[in-house]
C-alpha cells in the first residue's frame, strides 16, 4: 500500500506544478446531505489560503499500529535519519516504507515534523506522502484535516492524495462520500481517482459500476484508466473483454491503454494478439504502442521485429517512438544499431529518439556517440538534442561541449539551444559567457537572441547591462532586439535607445521596430517622430514601417500625411510602401501615387509592378489609365503589350 501511496504522490507533484497555489480555490462546498455520519475536522486557520473542505465521515479506526508493540518516536525518527542518508537506492526506499509502518497514534505527530523540517524537498515529499498515508488508515481526520493546512502547492497536493489514499484503502466507502463532497477543481478530480483506484484494487467490477454511474463528462472519462489499470494488472483478458462493451470511443481507448500495457507485461504474445482483433483506428494504435514498448522492456530483439512487419501509417510511427525509448534506456548501442536499419524519415525519428532517450540518462556517452556522426542532417539534429538536454542538468558543461564541436551550422544551432536555457536562469550569466566567444559572427546571432529573450524578462536590467557594454559592436548587436522589445511596453523610451546605437544598420532596424508599433498606438506621434531623424537609412526604415502600420488601419490619414512630406529619398520610401499597401484593393490610387516618386529608377518599377497585376485583374481599367497617364510612349507600350 506504501508504494501506492508514492506513486500516488508523485502524480499529485506532478499535479501541483500545474495547479501551484491555486489548487484549492477559495470556495465554500455546497450545502451537503450526508449519508453518514460526521465529525467536523478543527476550524482551519487561514480561509483565505485554504478552502472550507467538506467535514469528514470517519471514526476512528481498530487498526491502531501495524506492530506488536508501539515503537517510541526517537527510535523510528532515528531509523529514518540512517535511511535517508542512503536515500538513492531501493533499499533505502524500502526501509522508509517499512518505517512509515511503525508509526501509530502515539507517535504519529512527533515523526510528522521531523519530516515537515527536512529541506531536501523530494525526501520531504515523498516521507510525508508515507506517514500521511499511514496516519489515515487509524485517524483519516486528523490526517485530512493535516494535509489541509499545509500551505498551497505540490506539497500540500501530494499529502492530501496520500491521506485520501489511506483512507480509501481501509474505508473506501467513506473516502468516496467525502471526495464527492469537495468543490469542483483539480484537487476534486485527483482525490476522485485515488479512491476509486483503491476501490478497484480490490473490486474492479464495482468500481466500474460506481463510475458509469457517476454523470457523464470529464471527469467520468478520466477515471477509467485507473479502474482498467487495476483490473488488467490482475486479470487482462477479463478487463479487455469489459473495456470492448464501453459505450463511447474514448473511454474504450483510456480502457485498451491500461490492459495493453500490463497484459503485455504478463504475456506480450497474447496482447500483441488481442490487439490484433482490434478494429483500426486511434485506440488500437495506441494500444499497440503500448504492447511494443512494454514488450520491448522484456524483449527488444523480439518487439523490433514484429514492428518492422507493420504497414507504413501513424501505428508505426508511434510504435517506432515508443520502442526506441524504451529500448535506449536500457541499451542504447542496441537501440542504434536497430534504428539503423530503417531507411528515410523512419531512421531519421528512431535515432532522434534513441539520442533523446539516451542523453537524458547518460548524456555524456550520448555526446561522445555524436562526435563519431559522418556530417549530415542526422548528425545536426543528434547534437541539438544533446545540447538541450545536457544544457538542463549543467548548462555550462554543456556549454564547453559545444565549444569544441566543429564549425558550422550544428555547433551554432548547439550553442543558440544551450543560451536559450541559460539565458532563462542566469541571463547575466549566459551574456557573459557569449561575450567571451572568439567568432565575432558566432557572438552576435548569440547575443541577440539571448538579450531578446532576457529584455521579455527584464527589461530594466537588461537596458543596463546593455548600455555599460564597452564593446561597441555587441552593444549595437544587442540593442536593436532589446529596443523593440522595449518598445512593446514603453514605446517613448524604446524611441529614446534609438539614438545611443552607433551602427546605421543596427539603429535602422531599431528605428523600425520601434515605429512600426509606435503607429499600431499613436501614428501621429509616431509621424512626428520618424520626421526628426535626417536624411539615411534610420529615416527610410522608420518610414516603410510607419506607413506599412499606418495605412492597414487608416489609409486616409497616411496619404494626407505623405503629402505633406518634401522630397527625398524617405518621402519616396514611404510612397512606394503605400502604394504596394493599397495597389491590390485600388490600382489606380496606387498608380497615380507611384508617378509621384522622384527616384526615377524606384518610380518606374513601382508604376510598372502595379500596372502589371492591374492588368491581370481588370485589363480595360488599366489600359484606360495607361492612354492617358503622364508616362514615356515606351512603358506604356510594354505594358499594354500585357493586355
Amino acid at each position: 500500500m506504501k508504494q501506492l501511496a508514492l506513486i500516488s504522490a508523485l502524480i499529485a507533484l506532478l499535479l501541483g506544478i500545474v495547479v501551484g497555489r491555486y489548487a484549492f480555490p477559495v470556495a465554500k462546498a455546497p450545502p451537503l446531505k450526508r449519508t453518514v455520519s460526521t465529525n467536523l475536522p478543527a476550524q482551519i486557520a487561514n480561509p483565505t489560503d485554504t478552502p472550507i473542505l467538506p467535514p469528514l465521515s470517519t471514526g476512528r479506526s481498530t487498526i491502531e499500529s501495524r506492530n506488536e508493540a508501539p515503537v517510541s518516536a526517537d527510535k523510528i525518527i532515528g531509523e529514518l535519519k540512517a535511511a535517508l542518508m542512503r536515500s538513492g537506492n531501493r533499499h533505502a526506499y524500502a526501509q522508509l516504507n517499512k518505517l512509515a509502518d511503525s508509526v501509530d497514534e502515539t507517535n504519529v505527530r512527533e515523526v510528522i515534523a521531523f519530516a515537515q523540517a527536512l529541506s531536501r524537498q523530494p525526501e520531504k515529499n515523498m516521507l510525508l506522502s508515507a506517514i500521511i498515508a499511514r496516519w489515515a488508515e487509524f485517524d483519516a481526520e486528523a490526517a485530512v484535516s493535516y494535509a489541509q493546512k499545509l500551505p498551497p502547492g505540490s506539497t500540500r497536493n501530494s499529502a492530501l492524495t496520500s491521506a485520501i489514499n489511506g483512507w480509501a484503502d481501509h474505508d473506501s466507502a467513506a473516502a468516496i462520500a467525502w471526495v464527492q463532497q469537495l468543490p469542483p477543481g483539480p484537487v476534486h478530480d485527483q482525490a476522485m481517482q485515488t479512491v476509486v483506484s483503491a476501490m478497484a484494487d480490490k473490486n474492479p467490477e464495482a468500481a466500474l459500476g460506481f463510475v458509469q454511474n457517476l454523470p457523464a463528462g470529464h471527469q467520468r472519462q478520466n477515471l477509467y484508466w485507473p479502474v482498467f489499470n487495476k483490473w488488467a494488472a490482475t486479470d487482462p483478458a477479463a478487463a479487455a473483454s469489459v473495456a470492448a462493451r464501453l459505450g463511447t470511443d474514448a473511454n474504450r481507448e483510456a480502457a485498451w491503454q491500461a490492459v495493453a500495457s500490463h497484459w503485455a507485461n504478463q504475456d506480450p504474445e497474447a496482447a500483441y494478439a488481442w490487439v490484433n482483433t482490434l478494429p483500426p483506428g486511434r485506440g488500437r494504435n495506441g494500444a499497440l504502442q503500448n504492447v511494443l514498448s512494454t514488450w520491448g522492456n522484456k524483449d527488444p530483439e523480439k518487439a523490433a521485429s514484429i514492428l518492422l512487419t507493420l504497414p507504413s501509417g501513424p501505428a508505426r510511427e508511434q510504435s517506432i517512438n515508443g520502442l526506441a525509448r524504451q529500448w535506449a534506456q536500457n541499451d542504447p548501442h542496441a537501440a542504434l544499431a536497430w534504428a539503423q536499419q530503417f531507411s528515410g524519415q523512419d531512421q531519421s525519428r528512431a535515432l532522434r529518439v534513441v539520442v533523446a532517450a539516451w542523453a537524458q540518462s547518460d548524456p555524456t556517452s550520448a555526446a561522445q556517440y555524436i562526435s563519431t556522426l559522418p556530417a549530415g542532417k542526422a548528425r545536426e539534429e543528434a547534437i541539438a538534442t544533446v545540447a538541450m538536454q545536457l544544457a538542463s542538468t549543467d548548462v555550462q558543461s554543456a556549454a564547453s561541449w559545444a565549444q569544441k564541436l566543429p564549425a558550422g551550422q550544428a555547433r551554432q544551432n548547439a550553442m543558440n539551444n544551450i543560451v536559450t536555457q541559460w539565458s532563462q536562469s542566469d541571463p547575466r550569466a549566459a551574456a557573459e559567457f557569449v561575450l567571451r566567444q572568439s567568432s565575432n559572427e558566432d557572438r552576435r546571432g548569440l547575443l541577440e537572441n539571448l538579450s531578446r529573450q532576457w529584455a521579455h524578462a527584464d527589461p530594466a536590467a537588461v537596458l543596463n547591462w546593455a548600455e555599460n557594454l564597452s564593446d561597441t559592436s555587441a552593444r549595437d548587436a544587442v540593442l536593436p532586439g532589446i529596443i523593440g522589445t522595449v518598445a512593446e511596453n514603453d514605446v517613448r523610451e524604446a524611441a529614446r535607445l534609438v539614438t545611443k546605437i552607433s551602427s546605421n544598420e543596427a539603429q535602422a532596424n531599431a528605428a523600425g521596430a520601434v515605429a512600426g508599433q509606435w503607429a499600431s498606438e499613436d501614428p501621429r506621434a509616431a509621424s512626428q517622430w520618424v520626421t526628426s531623424f535626417p536624411e539615411g537609412l534610420a529615416r527610410q526604415r522608420a518610414f516603410e514601417n510607419l506607413v506599412n502600420r499606418w495605412a492597414e488601419n487608416d489609409p486616409y490619414a497616411t496619404a494626407s500625411w505623405l503629402g505633406t512630406l518634401p522630397e527625398g529619398a524617405s518621402r519616396d520610401t514611404g510612397i512606394s510602401n503605400f502604394a504596394q499597401r493599397i495597389g491590390a484593393s485600388d490600382p489606380e490610387t496606387a498608380a497615380q501615387w507611384a508617378i509621384s516618386i522622384g527616384n526615377e529608377n524606384i518610380r518606374r518599377s513601382q508604376v510598372e509592378s502595379i500596372v502589371s497585376n492591374w492588368m491581370k485583374t481588370n485589363p480595360s481599367g488599366a489600359s484606360d489609365w495607361l492612354h492617358t497617364a503622364p508616362l514615356p510612349d515606351e512603358m506604356k507600350t510594354k505594358l499594354l503589350q500585357q493586355k
